[in-house]
C-alpha cells in the first residue's frame, strides 16, 4: 500500500504519459490525507532547511491541491477523476 505522496506522484506521472505531458486540473483529497501530507511535506522542508514557499501547502509538484468530501483523487485534464491507488 502506498503512501499518499507516493500515490500522487505515482497518478501525476501516469497523467503525463496519458495526456502528452498535459497537467491535470486538480488533486482533491479527504482532511486527513491532506493533513497527512503536508506534516509529511513540511517534516522534509525543516529537516533540509529548504525554505516554505507561499502556498506550498495547496501545491503539489504544480497541480492545486484542495480539500473535498469524497475519496482522493487526481482530477485530470478533462474533469474526470482518477482514484489515488493507497
Amino acid at each position: 500500500m502506498a503512501n499518499i505522496y507516493d500515490a500522487m506522484v505515482a497518478a501525476l506521472r501516469d497523467h503525463w504519459n496519458a495526456h502528452d505531458k498535459a497537467y491535470p486540473q486538480r488533486f482533491e483529497l479527504t482532511q486527513d490525507a491532506f493533513n497527512t501530507l503536508n506534516e509529511t511535506r513540511k517534516t522534509v522542508i525543516t529537516t533540509m532547511n529548504f525554505a516554505f514557499r507561499p502556498g506550498w501547502e495547496t501545491d503539489f509538484l504544480g497541480v492545486p491541491v484542495a480539500v473535498a468530501d469524497g475519496g482522493n483523487c487526481l482530477v485530470d485534464k478533462d474533469g474526470n477523476q482518477v482514484p489515488l491507488a493507497l
